[in-house]
């Protein structure tokens, strides 16, 4: 189940039990980026700027560093929604 299909009526148990996996997820996704952005030489938003401005050729790697920086900014608004749902 995704953050976005909880019922607005889940129990604060679920819902801090749902943002403990939103942030182990984001923990992982983020030493995986670190990893891309150490071997590349520029941060992931650098990165992803220039591959939207085409100014990269491709590769499979870019395509996964990507994924991983789509992923990041995907559980980073999942993240947010679910602290303010939590106040």
């Amino acid at each position: 189940m995704s953050f976005e299909n909880l019922p607005p009526d889940t129990d604060e148990k679920a819902l801090r039990a749902f943002l403990r996996r939103i942030e182990h997820s984001l923990e992982m996704v983020n030493r995986r980026l670190k990893r891309f952005e150490e071997e590349f030489g520029m941060d992931s938003e650098a990165f992803y700027a220039k591959l939207q401005n085409a100014e990269l050729e491709e590769r499979v790697e870019y395509a996964e560093w990507a994924g991983e920086h789509e992923m990041q900014q995907r559980l980073l608004r999942q993240r947010d929604e679910l602290r303010r749902r939590l106040k």
